[in-house]
């Protein structure tokens, strides 16, 4: 019974965490609906610095790619990784300057599904974590990236 919902939990993290960043990006380029509004004084000003620097629409652009990954279920660990920056930004941006309770709920919602979702992935993850690793250049064997994908 646990591995029921073990497999069925990973499934809808991945499902809801792709599809809610899937809308959320294309939200910033067609709106759907309007975007939530800081409320501390400094939470304005790092909104308007970044909408500055265009790093929303780069942040948009990487939420499209990766939660398009997590949905069709291709690439999903470099899904997430691409997405983790981007879930930490949000968390700390909204969690302490939005006064509303449900954005906060929400972005802590999706921040625990992502670290679900790492920890589901991990042994994608674990031959990084090597201290001491060799080079194993891609161009010595190309077949491994065949055989990888």
């Amino acid at each position: 019974m646990w591995r029921i919902i073990e497999k069925y939990g990973v499934v809808f993290c991945r499902y809801y965490l792709g599809g809610f960043n899937l809308v959320s990006g294309l939200n910033y380029f067609i709106l759907f609906w309007p975007q939530p509004k800081m409320g501390a004084a400094a939470g304005n000003e790092f909104v308007i610095a970044a909408t500055d620097l265009n790093l929303f629409t780069y942040a948009k652009i990487i939420e499209i790619v990766a939660g398009a990954c997590l949905v069709f279920n291709r690439f999903v660990p470099l899904g997430l990784v691409l997405l983790m920056p981007v879930t930490m930004m949000v968390f700390l941006t909204n969690v302490p300057w939005v006064p509303l309770p449900h954005i906060q709920m929400s972005v802590t919602r999706n921040l625990i599904m992502h670290i679900i979702l790492l920890a589901a992935y991990a042994n994608y993850f674990l031959p990084m974590l090597k201290s001491r690793a060799a080079p194993q250049p891609i161009w010595r064997r190309p077949s491994r990236l065949i055989r990888s994908l």
